[in-house]
């Protein structure tokens, strides 16, 4: 926010849940008052009846870029989901369609079930992927099933240049500093009414509800296999781990220029503005 409002422009968000306006305390979206009047698209902008894909999502968010480049020249695009920002910036690499009958024979698998035949088959993306998602344990479990290829190296094929030019940035924390704010936002959220939040979704919460950290911990102290208290444990378990995975995936990219939390605010910025592109960021258009 502080960048958006240094560069004097707006914010396209590209969490992959953020944008659904029935989730808000458990995905911490940031309040009115957080954003300090600095506009942000892609946060509550669709219901989870929309079910957006990678793909869908991309779509809408690349119009709000578009015509933040046009009228500002710079835009900031920010959020936690790598594969929602690389489907922004490049499009996403094309998968083969999947037969019906592989389509049923996984959804007929248990969690534990793809989750060990993902490990397997194809361990990096094992190591990355959230292993709570069932909608995407199972898309690469059909990805294998259904061409022998690791879902892995399909995505590693050349993908598109943007069509605008692009200053990549991340904050580098050490991964116990990482951790103790992971836990801290997890008390805040059951301070802000998360529990409450959680119950007002349950027992038919959505698919895309069901598998996001913070809800699916909830709806099992819910069901009263566990604790409310012991759901926030795994809360911050969860939240850990999936951080983990992220980070996994984003020190594999080269492109990032890396700051670490130590950099001064303002010449953090200044050197920021300095490495932005000098091209017109619309060229293609």
């Amino acid at each position: 926010m502080d960048l958006a409002q240094h560069l004097d422009t707006e914010i396209v968000s590209s969490d992959s849940r953020q944008c659904y306006k029935e989730m808000t305390i458990g995905t911490a979206v940031p309040t009115l008052e957080e954003r300090k009047g600095i506009v942000h698209h892609m946060i509550h902008s669709h219901s989870v009846s929309d079910k957006l894909t990678a793909a869908s999502f991309a779509t809408h968010a690349q119009r709000h870029l578009e015509a933040l480049l046009r009228e500002r020249n710079v835009a900031v695009l920010v959020g936690g989901s790598p594969l929602y920002a690389e489907a922004i910036l490049y499009g996403l690499n094309d998968l083969p369609e999947i037969d019906e009958d592989i389509v049923t024979e996984t959804r007929a698998m248990n969690l534990e079930a793809l989750q060990q035949l993902l490990k397997t088959a194809d361990p990096l993306t094992y190591s990355t992927i959230d292993l709570m998602n069932r909608r995407r344990l199972e898309r690469a479990a059909q990805v294998y099933l259904q061409t022998g290829d690791k879902l892995s190296e399909l995505l590693k094929r050349p993908k598109k240049t943007p069509d605008y030019p692009c200053l990549r940035l991340r904050i580098d924390l050490p991964r116990e500093r990482l951790y103790q704010r992971i836990n801290q936002r997890v008390e805040e959220m059951y301070s802000a009414g998360l529990v409450e939040e959680a119950k007002s979704l349950w027992p038919n919460p959505s698919e895309i509800i069901n598998a996001t950290v913070g809800y699916y911990e909830l709806f099992g102290a819910f069901e009263q296999r566990y604790t409310v208290d012991q759901a926030k444990a795994l809360i911050q378990q969860h939240s850990r781990n999936f951080a983990k995975r992220q980070l996994t995936w984003y020190r594999k990219v080269e492109t990032f220029v890396v700051l670490s939390e130590s950099h001064a605010k303002q010449e953090a910025l200044k050197e920021i503005r300095r490495l932005l592109p000098n091209e017109n960021p619309l060229r293609e258009y």
